[in-house]
């Protein structure tokens, strides 16, 4: 019984956070509007652009939590990752990001090599509602992409590797 309290109160926070992320973002949103007024058009949507790439950074999994050695090239969208998993069953989202449109560009090559995998692997390209498996067994594979506007992100999936 008092894990069930207890498990509730961990959900109450978790809630609570999850609106206070909703009720900042709202903020943000007002004061970059409130501090464009009388901005060009192009003022207006470099302003979202950048607020989206902030909130786009949120989702891919913080450097402390990675089970790997992430470095990042000229944005979140590209750099290199290497990682031994050992016994790892999760989740970890390395690259990218959201955005109206990428400075550096909208093509990005990936280069992905998997060896020794003893579980289950999927290495897939989320570009917006689409996703892309990549990388289903051992090899080396290349692709390239345009990214688009919205949400693209490189993501692992493990489960006992």
């Amino acid at each position: 019984m008092i894990y069930f309290i207890i498990f509730k109160k961990v959900f109450i926070i978790k809630e609570l956070i999850k609106i206070k992320k909703v009720l900042l973002l709202i903020l943000v949103t007002i004061i970059s509007i409130t501090l464009c007024v009388g901005c060009t058009k192009d003022d207006i949507l470099n302003t979202y652009d950048k607020f989206n790439r902030v909130i786009g950074d949120l989702n891919l999994t913080k450097d402390y939590k990675l089970k790997g050695n992430r470095t990042f090239g000229n944005d979140h969208y590209v750099g290199e990752y290497q990682v031994k998993y050992d016994n790892f069953k999760g989740k970890e989202i390395l690259f990218g990001g959201t955005t109206i449109e990428r400075e550096q560009g909208d093509s990005i090559h990936l280069k992905i090599e998997v060896k020794d995998s003893s579980g289950n692997i999927n290495i897939y390209m989320k570009l917006k509602d689409k996703q892309e498996s990549l990388a289903p067994k051992d090899g080396t594979y290349e692709y390239d992409f345009n990214v688009k506007d919205g949400s693209n992100y490189l993501i692992i999936e493990a489960e006992k590797l």
